[in-house]
């Protein structure tokens, strides 16, 4: 009995997780690749001058860094160049102790 419910569960599980597509027929991976591509293909040209995402044209201080790391949640360092320069400035201020064991 134990066995069937446990046979049963685990059906369930896996019918539960199995990865679906999307309604309009692309899945998750498809959408990610087309939106890397998307941000690859991005004319910087006419970005306004200042657009929250462009590395700053002047160094960053700790408190701005702080604060950029914080409105760039969402981003990936390595990604937004903002993003980028705060998190370096964090780092050589010891700010932020980078993990070894990941590649940013």
């Amino acid at each position: 009995m134990t066995a069937a419910l446990m046979l049963t569960a685990a059906a369930y599980a896996v019918a539960w997780m199995w990865p679906r597509r999307t309604p309009d027929g692309r899945s998750v991976a498809e959408i990610q690749q087309r939106v890397r591509e998307e941000r690859s293909e991005m004319d910087t040209a006419v970005w306004p001058v200042g657009y929250p995402h462009d590395a700053p044209d002047r160094p960053m201080g700790e408190l701005e860094a702080q604060r950029t790391m914080q409105r760039h949640r969402s981003c990936r360092v390595g990604e937004c160049p903002r993003k980028t320069v705060a998190w370096r400035t964090l780092v050589a201020a010891g700010r932020i102790t980078p993990d070894s064991g990941r590649t940013y």
